[in-house]
C-alpha cells in the first residue's frame, strides 16, 4: 500500500519511511523484505522502542502495542496514527489530508 501511494504522492513532497525496532531486524534486513513484497522503493530504516513509544503517544495510539502508520507534516508535527488493519481507502484518505496541508 506505501509503495503504491509513495509513487503517487512523492511529488507532493511526502516521504515514506518503514521502521523497525525489533532487535534482531536491521534497515537491511527490513530493505530485503520490502523488496521481496514490493516495496522496494521504500526507505528503511531502525529506530528504538523509546522512539516508537513517542510516536505511539504522539499519534494519540495509547495501548497499541506498535502503530501501523504514523503522518508527520513538513514541520515535524505528528497529525495522525492508522493502527493495523486499516484499509487502502483509509490510509490513502490520510495521506491526501497530509499531502494537501
Amino acid at each position: 500500500m506505501l509503495a503504491e501511494l509513495k509513487k503517487e504522492y512523492e511529488k507532493e513532497g511526502l516521504y515514506f519511511v518503514s521502521l523497525t525496532i525489533e532487535p534482531n531486524d536491521s534497515a537491511s534486513k527490513v530493505s530485503g523484505w520490502l523488496k521481496r513484497n514490493g516495496g522496494e522503493s521504500l526507505t528503511a530504516a531502525r529506530s528504538s522502542s523509546q522512539a516508537k513509544g513517542k510516536l505511539i503517544q504522539m499519534a494519540g495510539l495509547e495501548g497499541v502495542s506498535i502503530p501501523a502508520i504514523v503522518l508527520i507534516s513538513a514541520d515535524g508535527q505528528v497529525k495522525s496514527g492508522l493502527e493495523a488493519p486499516f484499509s487502502h481507502a483509509d490510509l490513502e484518505a490520510a495521506v491526501k489530508q497530509l499531502a494537501a496541508k
